[in-house]
C-alpha cells in the first residue's frame, strides 16, 4: 500500500511533465528500469483520463458546428452582403464569372458605411451581375420573431444564410490593419422572364465579370462548395415556398366552393318556404 501511494506521487499528467521539463533519472540497481522511464504514448494515455471538451451542439445538416460565444470590435469586423438571384420563369441562376481569373461566384459585397444590409445585397447584386434584382419574398425558417398581427406563414425577405470568414492583417499605405471576420448576410432575389443585362455596372476591378443563368445542377457545379450550398439551401426554400403557396391555394378554393354550396343550399330552403 505504501508503494502504490508512493507511485501515485511521483506521477505527473502529461501537460504538468511537459510544463516542468525533463525529470531527474532515479537510481535503480542495475538492470531495473527507472520509474520515470519513456513509456509509450498508448500506455500514458491509459493510466491518465485528460479532459475532453465535449462536441458542440448539432445543427441543422445546412450548418457548420456552433461557435463559441464571441465580441468583436469594428475595427476587427466587417461586414458584407450577398445574393442567389433565381429567374423563377425559367428555374435559371445568376452566376457570375470572372474571365480573367477563371473562376465562378456568386454577388457579394461589402456593406458601405450608413448602408442597410438589404441595400447591400441589392447594390452588389446590380453591379456585379448587370441584372435589376427584386427580393423575392418566401416561406423561410427565420427565427426573428413575427410582427404583431401576422400569419405564422407570412412571406418575408430575411436572409437564408450567413457566412463567415477569417482575415488576416495587412498593411496599405503605411497603415496597418489588425486580422478579424468577415460576416456576410445572405439573400434571395429574383429577375423576371424579360430581364436585360445591364453592361458597365460594376467598380473598375470588375470589367471581367460576366452574368450567366444557369441549372441548379450547373451552378452547384461550377461554385465553391460553400457557395454551392447557399444555392441548393435558397432552391430548396424556394420550391417550399411554392409547394406551401399551392396549398394555401387550393385550401381557399376548397373554403370558396363549400361557402357557395351553403349559400346556394340557403337560397333553395327559403324560396320553398
Amino acid at each position: 500500500m505504501a508503494q502504490t501511494r508512493r507511485t501515485q506521487r511521483t506521477q505527473q499528467s502529461p501537460a504538468v511533465a511537459a510544463a516542468s521539463g525533463p525529470s531527474q533519472p532515479q537510481q535503480t540497481s542495475q538492470g531495473e528500469q527507472p520509474q520515470n522511464a519513456a513509456q509509450p504514448t498508448q500506455g500514458l494515455l491509459s493510466r491518465w483520463r485528460l479532459p475532453v471538451a465535449p462536441p458542440p451542439p448539432r445543427m441543422s445538416p445546412w450548418s457548420s458546428a456552433q461557435v463559441p460565444d464571441s465580441m468583436w470590435a469594428d475595427t476587427n469586423l466587417l461586414l458584407g452582403a450577398g445574393m442567389v438571384v433565381l429567374q423563377p420563369a425559367t428555374s435559371k441562376i445568376v452566376v457570375v464569372y470572372e474571365s480573367k481569373k477563371k473562376y465562378w461566384f456568386l454577388p457579394k459585397g461589402r456593406k458601405d458605411v450608413g448602408e442597410s444590409l438589404e441595400q447591400a445585397a441589392l447594390r452588389e447584386a446590380h453591379e456585379e451581375s448587370g441584372y435589376r434584382v427584386e427580393f423575392l419574398p418566401l416561406h423561410t425558417h427565420s427565427r426573428a420573431p413575427l410582427p404583431p398581427n401576422t400569419p405564422t406563414r407570412d412571406l418575408n425577405s430575411e436572409p437564408i444564410y450567413i457566412t463567415t470568414q477569417a482575415f488576416a492583417a495587412r498593411t496599405r499605405n503605411n497603415r496597418s490593419a489588425p486580422p478579424g471576420e468577415y460576416l456576410t448576410f445572405w439573400y434571395v432575389g429574383q429577375i423576371p422572364a424579360d430581364a436585360v443585362r445591364e453592361e458597365g455596372t460594376g467598380m473598375p476591378d470588375e470589367v471581367n465579370y460576366e452574368a450567366h443563368l444557369l441549372s441548379l445542377d450547373e451552378a452547384v457545379g461550377r461554385l465553391d462548395s460553400v457557395e454551392g450550398a447557399i444555392v441548393q439551401y435558397a432552391w430548396e426554400t424556394a420550391q417550399r415556398t411554392l409547394k406551401i403557396i399551392r396549398q394555401d391555394r387550393a385550401e381557399a378554393e376548397r373554403l370558396e366552393r363549400q361557402r357557395l354550396r351553403a349559400g346556394s343550399g340557403f337560397r333553395a330552403r327559403s324560396s320553398s318556404a
